[in-house]
């Protein structure tokens, strides 16, 4: 990938393109996997175009070919200048991507009734495909078949695919429309995405694909810097936990031994007890949160790579967030999802990728981590307060 790949254009909230930024002189856009992206453009204050770049417009972000990189709303326009600055200064405009449009809206327990008239404390979803699951979150909490004080009318939806397995599980009350999302598909192992698609945002799932061609090392020469980290797992043996209210309590453990800590025992509470034991899917409830509870504690291996283009393998072409790809770790080849890329285009230095493999797209150092454990602490404390109140 070069820099003549990435085509720049403004849109304003009703989605239509309104011109071309040509004229930029720095472009980094971080496409993340089940996770909000970002880009940050950098413009003379003297562009034609820098009238249109203004909180509440957006940018779709394209190669050479037409394929959208990203699309998404500005959130910050920031004006500089020094005093070697001959002109008006430099705009530096930052945003994140339309996948963003998810994380605006909560789960409601019975989504289409109105706010008065929401008495269940969970939404339940029964046997059906993990992506069946997400599209009909989706569907009826902000998109066509949502409340019409709800509904957001630029978004859509792809066709239901069916992918994934089966699933069976309770949704919180309130709980985040994105978060839910992700603990979904990533048990699944399922991608999804919203990006602009005409004149809407079009929420996409699709499966990761494995790309068996895309295999990077120093001895084939388009590596430049690499670098592999692990992190410790957070739960090893989920304590699951239903009824105990209206119903018999009932409690089951669930263990996942670590590969690089087979010893290493970490026990973690998974609170179910809104599920009534009476319920005939009660086994599958609770193997389905079991399962998300050893998934999301597992450790992880993040490697972070910086590939160089080369004409057999470039990155847009032959393999992009959300594929498996494979890479050297010191003569052990390691295979896992492309996870975060960020793709940094300057005037001067050309265009620099620097992709991280496996972890996962919000952070996989150790103090990350323990910020994703509180940030789960604190999710739970709040479903409690939700549940009391219900």
């Amino acid at each position: 990938m070069n820099d003549s790949t990435f085509r720049v254009y403004v849109r304003d909230a009703s989605l239509r393109r309104l011109g071309q930024v040509a004229d930029y002189t720095s472009l980094t856009v971080v496409p993340r996997y089940n996770a909000v992206g970002a880009f940050t453009l950098e413009v003379s204050a003297d562009s034609d175009k820098a009238p249109l770049l203004v909180e509440g417009n957006g940018l779709i972000i394209r190669t050479a070919g037409g394929d959208t990189v990203m699309s998404g709303p500005i959130r910050t326009v920031d004006w500089s200048r020094s005093s070697s600055d001959g002109g008006s200064g430099k705009l530096t405009v930052g945003g994140v991507d339309d996948t963003t449009v998810l994380a605006q809206y909560t789960c409601w327990p019975s989504p289409t009734a109105a706010i008065g008239s929401q008495t269940a404390s969970v939404y339940k979803i029964s046997a059906v495909a993990a992506e069946t699951a997400m599209w009909q979150l989706v569907n009826l909490n902000a998109g066509p078949s949502a409340l019409a004080s709800r509904k957001n009318t630029l978004l859509t939806l792809a066709a239901d695919g069916a992918r994934g397995g089966t699933i069976t599980r309770q949704v919180n009350q309130f709980d985040n429309l994105l978060t839910t999302l992700q603990d979904i598909a990533n048990s699944a192992s399922l991608g999804f995405r919203v990006t602009q698609v005409g004149t809407s945002l079009q929420f996409q799932v699709y499966t990761p694909t494995t790309r068996p061609a895309a295999r990077f090392s120093f001895a084939l020469g388009n590596l430049t810097d690499a670098s592999y980290t692990t992190t410790p797992p957070t739960c090893t043996r989920a304590i699951v936990v239903a009824g105990g209210g209206s119903s018999p309590r009932v409690c089951k453990t669930y263990d996942r031994s670590d590969p690089i800590f087979p010893g290493l025992v970490i026990e973690q509470f998974v609170d179910q007890t809104s599920v009534d034991t009476a319920s005939v899917d009660l086994a599958a409830q609770m193997d389905q949160a079991g399962a998300e509870a050893l998934a999301n504690g597992a450790g992880q291996g993040s490697l972070s790579i910086s590939p160089i283009d080369i004409p057999q393998l470039r990155y847009g072409r032959d393999y992009s967030v959300g594929d498996t790809v494979s890479a050297d770790v010191r003569g052990d080849w390691y295979t896992d999802v492309v996870r975060e890329v960020s793709i940094t285009c300057t005037a001067t230095d050309g265009t620099k990728v620097t992709a991280t493999v496996g972890g996962d797209s919000t952070g996989t150092s150790t103090v990350a981590r323990i910020y994703a454990y509180i940030a789960q602490v604190k999710k739970d404390v709040g479903r409690l307060k939700t549940r009391k109140a219900a």
